[in-house]
């Protein structure tokens, strides 16, 4: 496995997409500093799944996007994708190749793909780990990187050592484990709270339930016997019901003979009326007809006088055309000598014409010539342009090289002034430190008296904590109390609505009815009257009983349709029904003097009642007889008042008949059909207004949880106090003794600065010769690249006036063109005169040819008049003869009319006599609906107890009743059942369900617990098993590298010794790692005291010992020789060519010995500012551009 490319594409500066091809051994990237060389590592970096800003030299994520320049504009994404060779298949994959790519979009969207398929950020990360590869690995080496492992505690220095031992994978697991495991126990102890509080409810709740259950049963007996009781009750209700429909119908059938007889009366009323009607209008049709003939007879007389004036004129239009004609014989000898003249100037046009076309012939071949020679100078101006480019290309090449080498020269000197700035700076820090010193002493007191405050404060909130809590426990409880009561309420009313559109109560008739009408089968019908009207609650009993079992009659639009109804029930053998045509039925009000102003008056029933208007003389004629009182005696003394010719009902239900008969009792609540809508709009209002309360309930419950909140989040936020106080602590102790090695230390690193010094002088001037035979080489081809410039200018000249006198011609042929176009249209407009003119001549003859035929239509048009005047005095005379013969006719019908009015008194006196009769049968019928509505309360009432009771319909009491064979056992089992329900005393219902609820949690809750005992076990194995695993290949491989570690040192230093040694051996995978080094002549104390460049060779020492023992397939090295003099950079170079036959290495350098060393080289450089370009060069190449073999 090695790295193939690296494509990047708007990463940082790069914007164009850009390929480096990798092969074995050793690739070095160069460039002037602010090129971009290390935007490749950091491209590197990103790609495995970097996200510190810090580490990419970033702000944000956003900023390694290409964020344009002058010249360009700024992209939108950035993408980098890595190619692994993967041959022999070291990768979990099955190709060959493997290719990693990041994208990531401005607008923060962002993408990982392995060989284009989307992946996560993890699957990138577990890809690489214990390979050495990834962000964190130790395959990308940078100078921060060198610093670290020598400057950081033993403690930090372990993640290096723990990725080459290959361990990277075995703690990532491990830290998995442990957080499942704290996950595990949290579950566990809150599932452990929780069966303490099941266990103290599931026996008081058996209990319960087990007397519940008792209720159920003797409740469930106590329903069948009362629903037995009920439906018997109903049954014998309806056969006495059924024998007084009977006697109704047969009232109905008697007052309907009379109806149809009075009916057949006002028919002949109707057609005697109609005929005077007919009579009177005929008169006086005839009347305006003889107005209309008379109109008609001066309208002809105008018409003739007309005519006449018409003849006149038309004489007068002759004459003036016969003058027109003699006029027209003079101008046609004017026209001839006109044409004469236009025909000699178009002969001279044409002339013209001809003379400037030769002229154009001419210019267009001087055109043709100007053409060819302008392609030639073209053509060679071209091949100039390719020998600029060329040397352009060669003076960027060598430009590269001396910026090169001026870039080293400049890091050479930064190195320098920051090692004397690096002296000034420690100079500084020993105060500071001292300082610090003393600061540190101070806050850890500090920190101690906060800490107990802390404690303090975290009791206080727990306690109000507690508080809250229970508060709002009750408060849940007493909002779902109050949501049950209005689901309770909702749920009644919903039965009663469903009790209303299946029509339970009405007839079966009535029901047969309106669904034959809903279904279409019969038009016409409108509903029952219960359906049709409206009533205050207050009046609803009276109403109801007012109407009693005419609740239930059906109203439909005429005769016809009650005829097509009953015959539908007779057929169906569906019952009896009684029908209310709206078209016949006439309203009927009591008007009696002083009955407003008696005691106790209320209303005319019908005033009581809201209707369509359509309706409202049906209801007239139902209740507007009878009147509403306040109760019983006043009802009584209104009657007598009145001799009892009407019924008068209590608003309690009590009922004093016509003939003074009362009809009274206990009439239950809502036991009616018209009383049902009331009792379901009551009941969803009632639901409502507890809904109100429980909004009140739930802003307490909210303000509760609100205060909950805050209290939980200022005790999180003081509990968070506490432990950053108590690791503040802690650090600052920690920092007390950072700070007096550090003093010491600091003390002993100043000597070693002003070594580098001199050292980094001496190299100074090596570069500078350098620099100076590359600028030779810049100035000889910029001198041949002006000289190339300076040829091209000279063809561009010529290019230039050749094209300047094409132009001129092109503009001489355009006016020739415009001329030619010009005297064309002028030749046209002659030849059109000349057409125009003959035209005109031809016209004279056609005009006199005209003029003679409108004289002979005028001519006829005088015949025709003359005719037409006869024949309108023909006219005239006819409508004088018709005028006598209407008169005679109106004479003739006035005598019909006068007949017809007699014959209409003699029906009138038949008509009154048959309604005294029909008034009479009306009352008999009347009392026989009485009757039968007395009857239908009480089933209606046996109803509405079954709904106040069960909240159930008929149909569904029939199923769960049984028959009674003993009314009077029955009953005494009852009172029974009764008994021993009241001996249960109080019994919570709901205790059986939530007995069931709780027992089965306590069960999943205990099947719960052993399940995360099981495994919370698991885990503790998996955990220990790790850590064996972990703790063997750490030790054998930090043993491996130390072992390497003390060879690689002695080779590079030349001698000395050196080791790694942990701090506490017994827990080898959380102790530090120190580091001892002894170099050759030297007394060495602790790392500090060595040179910057001794630091940066012992860490170089320590990977080179890591990639010894588990080399990495390929690494990237930035720069971490850069603190190293020229002796210890070729050593360096030459131990990094031994490493390169294992692992692959690409490095960013400046120095000369490790380009020495590389096998490719790449140069990046910046030619347009802002765009870094890659330049690929063999090694003998950068040797001759930066004047390595000039010596």
């Amino acid at each position: 496995m090695y790295l193939k490319a690296l494509e990047i594409h708007g990463f940082k500066s790069f914007p164009d997409r850009t390929r480096l091809n990798f092969t074995g051994g050793l690739t070095a990237v160069v460039g002037p500093n602010g090129s971009g060389k290390s935007n490749i590592s950091d491209a590197l970096r990103w790609v495995l799944g970097e996200q510190s800003t810090k580490t990419l030299r970033g702000a944000k994520m956003e900023d390694v996007i290409f964020g344009g320049t002058q010249l360009r504009k700024a992209m939108g994404f950035a993408q980098v994708t890595l190619y692994i060779d993967n041959t022999e298949h070291t990768m979990p994959m099955d190709t060959d190749e493997v290719a990693i790519t990041r994208k990531l979009y401005r607008s923060g969207d962002s993408e990982y793909k392995i060989n284009d398929q989307n992946v996560r950020l993890k699957d990138i990360y577990e890809l690489f780990m214990d390979t050495g590869l990834g962000r964190d690995g130790y395959s990308m080496i940078g100078q921060g990187k060198i610093a670290e492992i020598v400057s950081a505690k033993s403690g930090n220095r372990r993640e290096i050592f723990e990725e080459a031992a290959g361990i990277s994978k075995f703690r990532y697991r491990k830290t998995e484990a442990e957080r499942k495991l704290l996950a595990a126990q949290e579950n566990l102890l809150r599932l452990k709270d929780i069966m303490v509080e099941l266990e103290d409810r599931v026996e008081p709740l058996k209990l319960q339930a087990e007397k519940a259950a008792q209720f159920v049963k003797y409740a469930q007996s106590k329903k069948t016997l009362e629903l037995s009781i009920w439906i018997a009750l109903l049954e014998k209700t309806k056969e006495q019901l059924r024998l007084q429909e009977d006697k109704v119908a047969a009232s109905q059938a008697a007052h309907a003979e009379v109806e149809e007889e009075l009916g057949a009366v006002e028919k002949s009323a109707e057609e005697i009326f109609a005929q005077i009607s007919k009579c009177t209008v005929d008169i006086d049709e005839l009347r305006a007809a003889i107005r209309q003939k008379e109109e008609n007879a001066a309208e002809a007389q105008s018409q003739i006088a007309v005519y006449e004036n018409d003849i006149f004129h038309n004489n007068s239009s002759i004459e003036r055309i016969s003058s027109e004609i003699s006029e027209q014989n003079l101008t046609g000898q004017d026209i001839d000598t006109q044409i004469g003249a236009k025909q000699k100037e178009l002969t001279s046009l044409q002339g013209e014409i001809d003379l400037r076309k030769a002229e154009m012939d001419e210019l267009t071949g001087k055109y043709t010539q100007l053409a060819l020679s302008e392609q030639a100078g073209i053509a060679e101006m071209e091949s100039k342009r390719k020998q600029l480019s060329a040397v352009t290309l060669a003076l960027s090449e060598a430009k590269v090289a001396a910026v090169t080498s001026q870039s080293v020269c400049n890091e050479t000197q930064n190195r320098i002034e920051m090692l004397r700035q690096s002296q000034t700076e420690k100079e500084v820090k020993i105060k500071d430190l001292t300082a610090e010193l003393y600061e540190c002493k101070e806050l850890c007191e500090h920190i101690d008296e906060n800490l107990q405050g802390l404690k303090n404060a975290s009791d206080g909130i727990q306690l109000k904590l507690k508080n809250r809590t229970e508060k709002r426990q009750e408060l849940e409880n007493q909002l779902r109390s109050i949501e049950f009561k209005s689901n309770e309420k909702l749920q009644k009313a919903g039965l009663l609505e469903n009790l209303e559109q299946t029509m339970e109560g009405f007839a079966g008739s009535v029901k047969y009815i309106i669904n034959q009408q809903k279904r279409g089968v019969i038009k016409g019908v409108h509903s029952a009257v219960s359906k049709l009207i409206e009533v205050d609650d207050s009046y609803s009993t009276a109403i109801e009983i007012a109407l009693g079992g005419a609740l239930q009659n059906i109203v439909v639009d005429n005769d016809e349709v009650a005829k097509r109804a009953i015959a539908m029930l007779k057929e169906s053998r569906s019952g009896r029904a009684t029908f209310l045509p709206i078209s016949t039925i006439k309203g009927n009000k009591i008007n009696e003097n002083g009955l407003k102003e008696k005691q106790g008056f209320v209303a005319i029933a019908s005033d009581l009642v809201r209707c369509k208007p359509i309706y409202r003389a049906i209801i007239e004629n139902m209740l507007g007889r009878i009147v509403v009182a306040e109760d019983l005696n006043d009802a009584v003394a209104i009657a007598k008042a009145y001799n009892n010719r009407f019924r008068v009902v209590t608003l309690d239900g009590q009922l004093v008949n016509v003939g003074g008969s009362m009809t009274g009792g206990f009439t239950a609540k809502s036991a009616g059909l018209l009383s049902r809508q009331s009792e379901i709009d009551k009941l969803k209002a009632e639901a409502a207004k507890i809904l109100q309360s429980a909004d009140d309930v739930k802003i307490k419950l909210k303000t509760l949880v609100e205060e909950i909140s805050a209290l939980n989040a200022k005790l999180l936020a003081i509990n968070s106090e506490i432990k950053t106080a108590s690791e503040d602590k802690i650090r600052y102790e920690s920092e007390q003794k950072r700070i007096s090695l550090s003093l010491n230390d600091l003390t002993k690193t100043q000597e070693d600065a002003v070594i580098q010094i001199k050292r980094l002088q001496e190299r100074l001037t090596e570069l500078e010769d350098g620099i100076r035979n590359a600028g030779s080489r810049v100035t000889r081809l910029t001198q041949e690249q002006a000289q190339a410039e300076q040829e091209i200018a000279e063809q561009n000249s010529k290019y230039d006036e050749a094209r300047v006198n094409r132009e001129h011609l092109s503009e001489q042929r355009s006016r020739i063109e415009l001329d030619i176009l010009a005297l064309s249209k002028d030749k046209q407009g002659i030849e059109q005169s000349i057409a125009e003119m003959a035209a005109r001549k031809d016209g004279q003859t056609q005009r006199i040819e005209l003029f003679q035929n409108q004289i002979a239509e005028l001519q006829a048009k005088n015949a025709e008049i003359t005719v037409q005047i006869e024949h309108l005095k023909q006219a005239n005379s006819q409508l004088v003869q018709k005028t006598k013969q209407a008169q005679q006719e109106i004479t003739s019908l006035q005598e019909l009319r006068q007949q017809c009015e007699q014959r209409s008194t003699e029906i009138r006196v038949q008509e009154k006599d048959i309604v005294a009769r029909k008034e009479q049968l009306a009352r008999e019928l009347a009392r026989v609906e009485e009757k039968k509505f007395s009857l239908q309360g009480e089933y209606d009432s046996t109803i509405a107890r079954m709904w106040d009771e069960y909240e159930i319909t008929r149909s569904e009491a029939e199923v769960i009743a049984e028959p009674i064979e003993d009314m009077q056992k029955a009953q005494r089992s009852l009172s029974e059942v009764k008994s021993k329900i009241k001996a249960l005393g109080t019994v919570n219902l709901e205790a059986i369900d939530e007995y069931e609820q709780v027992s089965q949690r306590y069960h999943f809750m205990k099947a719960q617990i052993d399940d995360v005992e099981k495994s919370r076990d698991q885990l503790n194995k998996i955990i220990y098993d790790l850590t064996m695993q972990m703790r063997e290949m750490f030790t054998d491989s930090f043993q491996k590298i130390n072992h390497q570690f003390g060879k690689i040192f002695v080779e590079l230093f030349d001698g000395g010794k050196a080791s790694l040694e942990l701090t506490d051996e017994s827990d080898v995978l959380e102790a530090g790692i120190e580091i001892n080094v002894q170099p050759p002549g030297k007394l060495i104390k602790n790392l500090a005291s060595l040179s910057g460049g001794e630091q940066a060779f012992v860490a170089i020492a320590i990977y080179f010992a890591i990639l010894k023992v588990r080399p990495a397939p390929f690494c990237l090295l930035d720069e971490i020789e850069a603190a190293l003099d020229d002796v210890n950079v070729a050593k360096f170079s030459q131990y990094l060519k031994r490493l390169s036959n294992k692992t692959q290495f690409v490095t960013i350098t400046h120095r000369r010995g490790t380009m020495e060393e590389a096998d490719v080289l790449y140069g990046v450089t910046m030619q347009e500012e802002g765009v870094s370009k890659l330049l690929q060069l063999s090694v003998s190449e950068l040797e001759s551009k930066l004047g390595m073999k000039d010596d």
